[in-house]
C-alpha cells in the first residue's frame, strides 16, 4: 500500500462524501433548529420535544431503512454499465417507500398512547400527541423524496440534492417559526407548529423532485415514469435480498436507542432534557461517519460491479482515517469548549443540568470516535454485500452488552444518565473491533495496489 494509493481513493472519497454529508447536515439542521426553537417555548416543550425527535426518528430509520439498498445496487448496475435497471429499481423502490411511508405515519399518529404506557411523565402526552398528528401528515412524501435520492449520489449528481436541502432548511425554518410563535397572521400551534411546517415542505419537496427527474435530459435513459412493468419480480427480490438485513440492524439499533430514551425517561424530565441537548449537539457531527459510510459504500459496491477487488482495502482504509480524523477534532472541540454549546439550549441559572451536560458531552465525544469506525466498517460490508454477519454483530454488541450493561450501571449502581450513556460507550468500543476483525477476514486474500499504473481511474466515471 503506497501514499499515492491511498491518496487517490482519499480524493474519490471527499468528492462523494461532500455532497453526502452537506445534505444530511442540512436535514439535521432542521431538527436542530426546531429544538432551539421549542426550547424557547419552556422546559416542559423541550422534553416533550426530547420524546418526539426520539421515537418519530426511530420510526422514519427503520421505515427507510430499505432505501438504503438503492444506492448500493445502483452503484454496482453503474459499475457493470446497466443503466436499465437503474430505472427498474427506483420504480420498485417507489411503490416500496409509498406502502412503507402509510405505515410509517399510521404508527406515529398512535405512538403518544405508546409512551402514556410506558411510564412517561404524563404532563408531556398532550404535547407529544399533537406533534406527531401534525407529523404523520408529511410521511409520505419525505419517504418518497429519499427514495429518489438515492440514485443521485451514484451517479455523481449529488449537487442538485445539495440545494434542495438548503431550500428545505430555509422553508421548515421560515414556516415552522410562523406557525410555532403565530406570527404574521399564521396560528400559534407551539410544539405542533414545527411538525406541520415539516409535512406541508416535505410536499413541497417532492414536487419539486418528481419534475426535475421527469423533465431535465440526464435521467431519460433510465425510463424512470415506464411503468409497462408496474411490479418486476426479480428486481424486488434482489431488492429486498439486500434490504432486510440492512433494516433489521437499523432497525435493532434505533429501537435500542429508544430504549435508551425511554430508561433516561425513568430519571425524569431534567434527564431527558439534558439527553436531548447532548444528542441535538452530536447529531450533525454523526452526519460526517454516516455520510463517509454511504461513500465508502457505493464506492466498493462499483468497484465490485467492475470486478476491482484489489481496490476495497484502500477505499476503507481511507475511509476509517478520514473519519477518525474528523471525529477527533470535534471531540476535542466537546472536551475544551462545552458551555459554548450547552448555553445555547440552557442558561446559567441552571448549574446542575449544565453540569451534568458538561460530563456527557465528554462522554459522546469518546462514543463518537468507536461508532464513527464501527459505522464505516460495517458499511464497507454492504458494498461487498456482506451483510447479515454483521448485522449480528451490530444487534449483540447494542442488546446483548449495551443496554444491559446501561440498566445496571444507570440503576443497579445508582450512576443515572452516566451511567447509561457509559454502558453504549462500552458496546459501542467492542462494536468497532469486532467489525475491523470481520473486514480483515473478508478482504484477506485481496491486495493492495503497489503501483500507481494499478489504480484505476473508473470508479463513479460518468
Amino acid at each position: 500500500m503506497t501514499q499515492t494509493s491511498i491518496s487517490y481513493y482519499l480524493k474519490e472519497i471527499i468528492k462523494l462524501t461532500t455532497p453526502i454529508v452537506s445534505v444530511r447536515i442540512f436535514y439535521m439542521a432542521v431538527g436542530v433548529i426546531g429544538m432551539l426553537l421549542i426550547a424557547q417555548l419552556g422546559e416542559l416543550e423541550l422534553a416533550a420535544g426530547a420524546l418526539v425527535t426520539a421515537l418519530s426518528n426511530t420510526v422514519m430509520v427503520i421505515a427507510m431503512s430499505p432505501l438504503l439498498a438503492i444506492s448500493i445496487i445502483v452503484g454496482r448496475y453503474h459499475g457493470e454499465g446497466k443503466t436499465r435497471e437503474i430505472g427498474i429499481v427506483l420504480r420498485q423502490a417507489w411503490l416500496i417507500s409509498l406502502f412503507m411511508g402509510l405505515v410509517g405515519s399510521v404508527l406515529l399518529w398512535n405512538l403518544d398512547g405508546l409512551l402514556a404506557r410506558l411510564d412517561q411523565p404524563q404532563e408531556l402526552v398532550p404535547l407529544i400527541r399533537d406533534y406527531f398528528h401534525g407529523l404523520s401528515w408529511g410521511i409520505v412524501p419525505s419517504f418518497l423524496t429519499a427514495s429518489c435520492h438515492q440514485i443521485f449520489f451514484p451517479l455523481r449528481k449529488g449537487k442538485m440534492i445539495v440545494v434542495w436541502s438548503v431550500a428545505n432548511l430555509l422553508l421548515v425554518v421560515v414556516l415552522g417559526t410562523l406557525l410555532i410563535f403565530g406570527s404574521v397572521g399564521c396560528p400559534k400551534l407551539g410544539i405542533a407548529g414545527w411538525s406541520y411546517a415539516v409535512s406541508i415542505v416535505n410536499w413541497i419537496m417532492l414536487t419539486w423532485v418528481l419534475c426535475y427527474l421527469y423533465f431535465h435530459q440526464d435521467f431519460k435513459s433510465l425510463q424512470l415514469f415506464n411503468w409497462e412493468r408496474i411490479i418486476d419480480a426479480p428486481h424486488i427480490s434482489n431488492f429486498f435480498k439486500i434490504s432486510m438485513p440492512i433494516t433489521l440492524q437499523f432497525s435493532s439499533e434505533m429501537l435500542a436507542f429508544s430504549a435508551l430514551n425511554i430508561m433516561v425517561g425513568w430519571l425524569g424530565a431534567g434527564a431527558l432534557s439534558v439527553q436531548q441537548i447532548v444528542i441535538q449537539s452530536s447529531v450533525v457531527v454523526l452526519m460526517i461517519p454516516m455520510g463517509l459510510g454511504q461513500a465508502c459504500s457505493i464506492l466498493i459496491a462499483h468497484a465490485t460491479g467492475r470486478n476491482e477487488m484489489h481496490s476495497i482495502r484502500c477505499i476503507c482504509y481511507a475511509s476509517i482515517g478520514l473519519v477518525c480524523a474528523c471525529m477527533i477534532l470535534f471531540a476535542i472541540l466537546f472536551l475544551t469548549a462545552p458551555k459554548a454549546i450547552i448555553l445555547l439550549y440552557l442558561n446559567d441559572s441552571q448549574v446542575a443540568l449544565v453540569h451534568l451536560a458538561e460530563i456527557m458531552l465528554a462522554i459522546i465525544a469518546l462514543s463518537q470516535i468507536s461508532d464513527a469506525v464501527r459505522n464505516v466498517i460495517t458499511s464497507a460490508l454492504r458494498g461487498m454485500q456482506d451483510i447479515w454477519r454483521p448485522m449480528w454483530i451490530n444487534l449483540i454488541m447494542l442488546w446483548g452488552v449495551g443496554l444491559p450493561l446501561s440498566y445496571m450501571m444507570a440503576f443497579s449502581f445508582k450512576q443515572g444518565l452516566i451511567g447509561i450513556n457509559v454502558g453504549f460507550l462500552i458496546a459501542f468500543t467492542l462494536g468497532a473491533f469486532m467489525m475491523i476483525l470481520r473486514f480483515n477476514y473478508k478482504t484477506k486474500n485481496y491486495y493492495v495496489s503497489s503501483k500507481l499504473n494499478d489504480i484505476p481511474k473508473t470508479i463513479l466515471s460518468t
